[in-house]
């Protein structure tokens, strides 16, 4: 696993504890969809990022999500 992605996995188990109603197997699928490309799943890490307060990780992955046109990412990204 790429240094970001762990990175990213922290990120989301940090995320998860903060929200207990979320379990962390649940963001590790997500993580893992989203780092297999599904755009749902990144905009789900983007979000997750954001509330974490790291607005540039989140931007890259709100970037990723939107280029395969998804729209609430594009809607996002057009709000900022």
């Amino acid at each position: 696993m790429s240094e970001r992605e762990c990175a990213m996995l922290s990120a989301l188990q940090a995320f998860a504890i903060g929200h207990s109603s979320l379990e962390p197997e649940i963001w590790r699928s997500i993580a893992d969809e989203a780092i297999a490309g599904s755009a749902p799943a990144q905009y789900m890490v983007a979000i997750a990022l954001e509330d974490l307060g790291d607005r540039t990780q989140a931007r890259e992955w709100f970037e990723l999500s939107a280029a395969q046109g998804h729209a609430p990412a594009l809607a996002k990204l057009a709000m900022s």
